[in-house]
């Protein structure tokens, strides 16, 4: 989550400056704000919930974490509350519940006097048939998700890698508005140069319900496409209370593949 943390403290703070031929440090409103970042799925858990703050846009990235919430996480559809506990400062844990599709999800977060509430329903599973890689371009390898997208119903996704066991630090989301139960191959997009020969690439396709999507499909425009907003705007998050971030129940499916050497 490190990589929708960082764009997160770069909505809520930067102010856009175009057309100037001078380097020029803007005044920011740096007061903190809360970021509150979790997800149910369907993989075995312990599920995580991480809690931090803003931090000075000019520091060096050191995202506060917070200690000392109250967070539960309650499947609406079998009654079961779990009250997490804090693994380490700022990342606290399930143990009761599993993550089921069809199953709605409630987050509630206790802190300083105030209550941040969300929820979220996990939707159907959607089988990533595999991974496979586009070679079309010279040194820029680039992986495809390949799957069939479920003509009964609305989906949401999101992409998301790994190179070698480490996090590639950029997403993607797609959702079948005009593609509804067709056959995808989707181009995944990375940096020039991001895998070479002999990686292993794991993909993940994330299935998500409209809120989720809807706060990532944001932040992927504010992390990515920043340049062609004219002032950047903090996703709008699912989670009510007033702070930054999202909640997901949510489902992944994972294939992996290896850039061959020819």
């Amino acid at each position: 989550m490190k990589n929708i943390r960082a764009f997160l403290i770069l909505a809520s703070l930067i102010v856009a400056f175009s057309s100037c031929t001078k380097t020029i440090t803007p005044p920011l409103n740096n007061t903190p704000q809360l970021v509150i970042e979790g997800a149910v799925s369907d993989t075995t858990g312990p599920y995580h919930v991480n809690i931090s703050k803003t931090a000075d846009f000019y520091s060096d990235n050191v995202y506060p974490t917070v200690s000392g919430a109250t967070v539960v996480i309650t499947d609406v559809t079998a009654n079961i509350t779990d009250v997490l506990t804090e693994a380490s400062v700022g990342d606290y844990i399930t143990h009761a519940i599993t993550g089921t599709p069809g199953h709605a999800y409630q987050l509630k977060v206790m802190l300083d006097g105030k209550t941040y509430t969300a929820m979220s329903t996990m939707p159907k599973p959607v089988p990533l048939d595999s991974v496979t890689v586009d070679y079309s371009v010279n040194n820029n390898f680039r992986p495809v998700a390949n799957y069939q997208d479920p003509a009964d119903q609305k989906n949401y996704y999101k992409y998301s890698m790994k190179r070698n066991g480490v996090h590639v630090h950029h997403f993607q989301t797609f959702d079948d508005r005009l593609s509804g139960g067709r056959y995808i191959r989707d181009k995944l997009d990375c940096d020039t140069g991001t895998f070479h020969h002999g990686d292993m690439v794991k993909a993940d396709l994330v299935g998500l319900d409209a809120g989720a999507f809807n706060f990532l499909k944001e932040a992927e425009a504010v992390a990515y496409d920043n340049a062609n907003l004219a002032v950047p705007a903090t996703p709008t998050s699912n989670i009510t209370g007033g702070c930054i971030g999202y909640f997901s129940a949510q489902t992944v499916s994972s294939k992996t593949t290896v850039i061959k050497s020819f």
